[in-house]
């Protein structure tokens, strides 16, 4: 297949795709989009990403608070953003050796062993292997893309309303603190200065954590990649939800560790010590899961189906379905 034809041939029995996922994520599903633009750009995307994540961490760590650094790997944020980070780029790793060495690395030259396994290693799997790779890689994809959907709803409804969103929050209803607010991931900052007021670090990390990130997801939903619809659709709905629990379960020792809570609601002093806040609170964020993926199946050019909740709907490009509510 030429860099010049991006798109897979379609299978000729859709029951079963003859295409595996690691060859759907080196091939994006529109004419328009080369295997040269589409390098080019998940290349542009990962740098910025690498950026991103270097001045946020940076700023996180520099961030005047009553915990230890060691809270920022439990927070949710600092978690969503690594799982994308990670998932662009192995993608664009194997979009990249796709590209420039599309035939299989069959076998281990003797006088190039190392640089044989250094090219296996950087390359998709040579061939479609065993059902629970693919379907461990699926499950990753869903997960990096839910997690990040997820991170930006809860930020710009949830935190940024009620006051805790690190910066002075529009006029709105809402029950902000004049002070750094416990759990709360921008910790310290001035109730009279907005988001573009407050430092040039600040204002860039919350934007690219909370917002760039979800349109980067989308993007690569839409555009990057012709991924088909996860099945089996139960076992990704269990596995989304299973991920939410062992999320809430690593902020649990986070906070037995730190004194830090990586969500809003596990933080006794915001939900004035209710543990039937909390509890209602992660019931909700484990069971909407499930909800914070947008899933395409591609056609012939391009995106011909979108599920939005289980529910096709025929000729649609696009379309988004809400993490939380």
């Amino acid at each position: 297949m030429s860099e010049s034809s991006p798109l897979l041939p379609r299978p000729a029995n859709d029951a079963a795709d003859s295409h595996p996922i690691y060859l759907r994520v080196c091939h994006s599903p529109w004419r328009a989009i080369s295997q040269k633009a589409l390098v080019t750009s998940r290349f542009v995307v990962l740098v910025y990403l690498s950026v991103a994540l270097g001045v946020s961490l940076n700023y996180k760590l520099n961030t005047i608070d009553e915990h230890t650094k060691w809270r920022i790997p439990f927070q949710f944020s600092t978690v969503a953003f690594l799982l994308l980070w990670a998932y662009h780029l192995m993608a664009t790793l194997w979009t990249a050796m796709h590209l420039f060495s599309p035939r299989s690395i069959e076998g281990i030259d003797e006088d190039s062993r190392l640089k044989t396994k250094i090219l296996v290693a950087l390359s998709p799997p040579n061939r479609d292997t065993d059902g629970k790779w693919r379907l461990g890689f699926s499950l990753f994809y869903t997960t990096a893309h839910v997690f990040t959907f997820m991170n930006t709803i809860i930020y710009w409804a949830v935190l940024v309303p009620a006051g805790h969103g690190g910066f002075r929050p529009p006029s709105v209803p809402h029950h902000g603190h004049q002070t750094s607010a416990p759990g709360n991931p921008t910790a310290m900052y001035d109730p009279s200065k907005g988001l573009f007021e407050e430092g040039d670090a600040k204002a860039f990390s919350i934007i690219n954590i909370w917002t760039i990130s979800s349109v980067i997801g989308l993007a690569e939903i839409l555009f990057f990649n012709s991924i088909r619809r996860p099945t089996p659709v139960a076992g990704h709905v269990a596995w989304t939800m299973f991920a939410s629990a062992l999320y809430l379960a690593w902020a649990g020792l986070g906070r037995l560790l730190t004194g830090h809570a990586g969500l809003f609601f596990l933080d006794p002093d915001l939900v004035d010590g209710l543990r039937g806040v909390t509890a209602a609170a992660s019931l909700a964020f484990i069971t909407l899961a499930p909800g914070g993926k947008l899933e395409t199946s591609d056609g012939a050019n391009g995106p011909g189906l979108v599920v939005i909740h289980g529910y096709k709907k025929a000729g649609q490009k696009g379309g988004w379905c809400s993490g939380v509510r």
